[in-house]
């Protein structure tokens, strides 16, 4: 079965069905801070312990983060009114 790429629209549509935190704004921005520190981690890993080679392995260890990161984007931009597509 082949995956249907969504638009920026319906990811944050799809995201905000799983989200369910207690402060708007406040939390999404805080959880992508956290996410985008553990994307730089996983980046300063690979140069630290693996010679500066992005195996496949550490490059999808790094989407995961990335895909993290996404989410509370979209969610921080539905809390304050946009539209992920808009911005």
């Amino acid at each position: 079965m082949e995956k249907k790429e969504l638009t920026l629209n319906e990811y944050q549509e799809m995201a905000m069905e799983t989200a369910i935190y207690p402060q708007p704004i406040i939390y999404p921005t805080l959880g992508l801070t956290g996410e985008a520190g553990e994307v730089s981690e996983k980046v300063k890993k690979v140069l630290r312990d693996n010679n500066s080679v992005f195996t496949e392995e550490r490059k999808e260890e790094i989407a995961k983060e990335v895909g993290d990161v996404l989410w509370y984007i979209a969610t921080l931009s539905h809390d304050i009114g946009y539209k992920l597509g808009d911005i």
